[in-house]
């Protein structure tokens, strides 16, 4: 269900945005509204609570009273004038992201004119409206409003999926489960075959090891703006789809498998020929995407904590990682999403098979791009490229999230695949 925010002013609309939340949740569950500031922790900066929240919902309705536009501050001025004002900052975000909002007419008002309303909310003035009158009609009304909501759920609004993240302590025991939901856009290959892609949020973070991991440097902050990247390694199926095709190989039983045996000539020629084939721009991932998308927010030398195991991902479990245990040693690929995902709802970042980047090979981040683009070096020719993640017949030390390798582009190994990234899906 989406989460759907409410805006209303109280001097406006109290009563009657109550009893709306209330038939709204009675029709899309508690934990789908986000509906009084009164929910704003002590000590926080109300303008970015409110941008977080409005950036987390997929519909927002701005509940308007007859004294919506009028309502005035102690000195005089209009509040929908200050740029602090709490429903001007809700519904400014939410245009400013083009998601559904909905002005909603209460008491008889009427939906303000583009020229009575400050540039940034100019926009509103152009949103189908809805009404929610009083009295016997107000459920009717109501009816009316949710249909709507349902019809922008199934037409407009990116679907989401549920998933756990698991945590490890030192040991690799799992000290902590928590539930998660992540936005994707599904691709129809064709024959049954689709292909799903997870929507990857801007945000920076610091790519590299630290001194403590002695490997991958000098750490630099790197701001990546969103995008959308598989949900997991493309598959066997994905790959036969687009290529007509299967290099694998661990192809027996293998549909659902990772595609290996491929070099980077051939991930971006299926890059090439997925985006003539679906009109969206594919390609394959910058490696700051690739680290920031695999750590999802930690910093630990693994998306689950400071150690891994073979019941997390699949690596040669006869090695270890820090004061991790050894495992199993399945000497092959597994199935894509036979582990738990990370925190964004990616699979398999960690182990099964190599992943292509889009980079070419350079020794150190001296010089590094810091915008999450791809690092090329003067002439393609043959310069190495980059390979992260690790593999199943690896240690868990190159499954690391910082961990890169640098290999020959028409390298093609048993342990070697790809993930693709699309510029436009879900839009």
């Amino acid at each position: 269900m989406p989460k759907i925010f409410l805006s209303y002013r109280r001097s406006d609309s109290e009563d009657i945005a109550g009893r709306i939340y209330d038939r709204l949740v009675a029709d899309f569950g508690k934990g789908s509204l986000f509906f009084d500031v009164d929910t704003i922790p002590f000590g926080i900066d109300f303008r970015e609570f409110l941008q977080g929240e409005v950036q987390q919902c997929q519909v927002l309705i701005a509940i308007i009273g007859p004294t919506w536009l009028s309502t005035t501050d102690d000195d005089g001025h209009r509040r929908i004038d200050n740029t602090a004002d709490w429903v001007r900052i809700e519904i400014e975000s939410a245009l400013a992201r083009d998601i559904p909002v909905i002005p909603l007419l209460v008491r008889g008002a009427r939906l303000p004119k583009a020229t009575e309303l400050p540039a940034s909310l100019q926009a509103l003035a152009y949103r189908n409206a809805a009404t929610a009158r009083a009295g016997r009609d107000f459920h009717r009304d109501m009816d009316v409003l949710i249909r709507g909501i349902e019809t922008l759920i199934e037409r407009f609004i990116t679907p989401t999926f549920k998933f756990e993240v698991v945590t490890v302590n030192a040991q690799g025991r799992v000290v902590n489960t928590t539930a998660k939901t992540a936005e994707y856009f599904r691709e129809d290959l064709g024959n049954s075959v689709t292909l799903d892609l997870v929507r990857i949020p801007a945000g920076q973070f610091l790519m590299g090891s630290p001194d403590s991991e002695k490997g991958e440097g000098p750490q630099h902050r790197v701001s990546v703006p969103e995008f959308w990247l598989g949900k997991y390694p493309v598959t066997q199926d994905q790959y036969q789809a687009i290529m007509g095709k299967n290099p694998s190989r661990f192809s027996e039983n293998g549909a659902n498998r990772p595609v290996e045996q491929v070099s980077w000539h051939d991930a971006v020629a299926f890059c090439q020929k997925l985006s003539q084939q679906t009109g969206r721009p594919y390609r394959l991932p910058s490696e700051a995407e690739w680290e920031y998308a695999c750590r999802a927010g930690t910093t630990t030398p693994f998306h689950v904590g400071p150690t891994i195991t073979t019941d997390l991902a699949n690596y040669n479990g006869n090695f270890t990682y820090g004061a991790g245990p050894t495992g199993v040693y399945r000497e092959q690929t597994t199935e894509v999403g036979s582990f738990p995902a990370n925190a964004f709802g990616l699979y398999d970042m960690h182990g099964n098979v190599w992943e292509w980047c889009a980079d070419h090979w350079h020794d150190s981040y001296e010089g590094a791009p810091v915008d999450g683009s791809a690092w090329l070096a003067s002439g393609e020719g043959e310069n190495p490229r980059i390979l992260r993640g690790g593999s199943w017949g690896g240690n868990p030390v190159r499954c690391r999230s910082a961990f890169r390798s640098g290999f020959a582009p028409d390298l093609i190994n048993g342990n070697v695949g790809f993930r693709v990234v699309c510029g436009g899906a879900g839009t």
